[in-house]
């Protein structure tokens, strides 16, 4: 159980983002122009995501997730470069995500009927103690980055994230079966989000860790936004 409330949380991101994007500014006024090469890079990692929603003092349970996809860099200096890149992202959560994420208006329904993976209905598909969220978006982020020596970046950005697909998995009470109910439609089909971070390169693999914010609302129903942390392996081309 995270001691930290949401609203601690949610400020702490947002101050580590500022401070990382006015050291990086600060820094880069005085290093020199290097005349741009560009690099691509494929890569590949996991997601850990909380759920935040206003009113509640502690996070929705985090889920891990997966993320892949491949980022572009340009230098616009010797240490100062863009990136843009294009990943399929997971946002996952677990335990009470429908309740809590802003769709507990259709919980009467959709928490007590859903399909097993043969197509067939049953009763209490979704039983609270077992619901997991399983959200996936392309995640679109512009970053960036500033080398403080060889290899070593920090970064802050901001990312368009669409959604491809949103389940909630749920366990029948009345059987052993297991189901699944697409909830697309309880999420905003875009959302905003920062992120900040930093990076290590060796030998052409990048080690890459991040923490971001949702910083619109990722519900049709309610006040929510996403924390994902993220730490993921590339390799640059």
């Amino acid at each position: 159980m995270i001691e930290l409330g949401t609203k601690k949380i949610r400020n702490m991101i947002k101050r580590i983002f500022v401070l990382v994007v006015a050291v990086a500014m600060a820094i880069s006024a005085s290093a020199q122009s290097d005349a741009g090469s560009l690099t691509w890079q494929p890569n590949v990692g996991v997601t850990y995501t909380y759920g935040i929603v206003d009113g509640l003092n502690d996070p929705v349970d985090a889920a891990y997730g997966l993320t892949f996809g491949v980022e572009a860099m340009y230098m616009l200096k010797e240490k100062l470069g863009i990136a843009l890149g294009l990943n399929y992202t997971g946002y996952n959560l677990d335990d009470d995500a429908v309740a809590y994420f802003g769709y507990s208006r259709y919980y009467s329904y959709y928490g007590y009927y859903g399909y097993n993976y043969n197509g067939s209905l049953y009763e209490r598909a979704l039983d609270p103690d077992y619901q997991k969220a399983r959200n996936y978006y392309f995640n679109i982020p512009a970053t960036v980055n500033y080398y403080i020596f060889r290899g070593f970046a920090v970064k802050s950005g901001i990312a368009l994230n669409i959604l491809s697909t949103a389940k909630i998995g749920g366990k029948s009470e009345v059987n052993d079966l297991e189901g699944v109910v697409k909830v697309k439609d309880f999420y905003k089909p875009v959302f905003v989000s920062v992120h900040t971070g930093v990076s290590y390169e060796i030998k052409n693999f990048v080690f890459d860790a991040r923490c971001g914010i949702s910083i619109t609302n990722v519900s049709e129903y309610g006040e929510g936004e996403y924390l994902p942390l993220s730490l993921t392996v590339g390799y640059k081309f």
